[in-house]
């Protein structure tokens, strides 16, 4: 299997929103699911952008709203089921159970994208991949994908070489 760790230099958002909607089409059309993916970074660095054009890639043509305040949105998507979890506001590991998250693990059709996915020890521990980003000027961001599971490692191996196109 390839390199554990892919890093992207992304100079504007167009180029996240290329780079996020290329990688969702190429894991849909390999079959990469069930797949959890953490995305960490600072307010402001491109989370959720990134859930927003993985689901354009994905054919998603509806509104994206943030889950900041509802905590999560739910996108079906044919055979696939994208979940969409930001955990900023999350109080306890009681309301994330609460919000089903013991069902969506256990889904061999589901992403699962989780921001802030440290608030949550247990879903944390759970993730195939973890998306880093980091601000690197006004519209540019650094986006390192690392893998954390076996699967993790085989979704970043079906985009190997997109670190080369970034």
């Amino acid at each position: 299997m390839g390199k554990s760790v892919i890093a992207l230099s992304l100079a504007s958002e167009p180029m996240l929103v290329e780079a996020a909607g290329e990688i969702a089409r190429r894991w849909r059309g390999n079959g990469r699911s069930p797949l959890i993916i953490g995305l960490r970074g600072e307010l402001g660095s491109g989370k959720t952008s990134w859930v927003r054009a993985m689901l354009r890639g994905l054919g998603h043509a509806g509104r994206v709203p943030s889950p900041t305040y509802t905590l999560l949105e739910e996108y079906p998507l044919g055979d696939l089921v994208l979940v969409h979890l930001d955990l900023y506001r999350l109080a306890s590991g009681e309301e994330l159970e609460n919000l089903g998250v013991r069902d969506w693990l256990a889904r061999p059709d589901l992403w699962l994208l989780a921001e802030w996915p440290e608030r949550a020890d247990r879903l944390f521990s759970h993730c195939d991949l973890i998306v880093d980003f980091r601000i690197t000027g006004t519209s540019s961001r650094c986006v390192e994908i690392a893998a954390a599971s076996d699967a993790g490692r085989a979704a970043l191996d079906s985009i190997r070489d997109i670190d080369s196109r970034y």
